[in-house]
């Protein structure tokens, strides 16, 4: 019996520990250039998967939803931001950077503020989402989603709750004129 539950904690340990491996990593960074009480609008930048249309309309939805719960509004004409997305079909190593929560900088401005350079490993298939200034064309929000490829089941709007932990550090609402 003491070796039955001694195999059953040993698996328990491991089915755990093979969850922990595999949780989603979402960071994100931001541009101190970035006008963020001036953003009301949006548009997207042309989808770039041409091998699955589904794909582009799935993501689209769930960020369109994200920008409109937080008061943004699309606009075909003369949007402030435009936004990208990606989905890398390899590891690659991106740099990043640790700084203020964005809500407080965006209060204070502070020139002062800096930026420590973070550079993290992102496994395949790390979805980001780039917030762009549509007159200076800069990028001046990057929230980024690793890991999220491990389960591959894309049904039920599977981007959806990605999208939205991706958008959970980006607490800003839109300016409204």
């Amino acid at each position: 019996m003491k070796k039955c539950i001694g195999i059953l904690f040993t698996l328990a340990a491991l089915a755990l520990a093979g969850c922990s491996s595999s949780r989603l990593f979402v960071e994100h960074d931001y541009s101190y250039e970035g006008h963020f009480k001036n953003y009301e609008s949006f548009n997207f930048l042309e989808c770039e998967f041409v091998d699955s249309t589904l794909l582009c309309s799935d993501i689209q939805d769930a960020i369109r939803h994200q920008m409109e719960a937080r008061g943004y509004r699309v606009s075909n004409r003369n949007p402030n931001l435009l936004i990208s997305y990606n989905i890398f079909r390899s590891d690659l190593r991106f740099r990043g950077y640790q700084q203020p929560v964005i809500k407080d900088w965006v209060v204070r401005e502070d020139d002062d503020a800096t930026y420590k350079r973070i550079d993290y490993n992102l496994d395949e298939g790390t979805l980001m989402i780039s917030l762009i200034d549509a007159e200076s064309y800069q990028v001046i929000w990057k929230g980024y989603a690793s890991k999220m490829m491990r389960n591959q089941n894309f049904k039920n709007n599977y981007f959806k709750g990605i999208v939205r932990s991706i958008f959970d550090q980006y607490p800003l609402m839109a300016t409204v004129k």
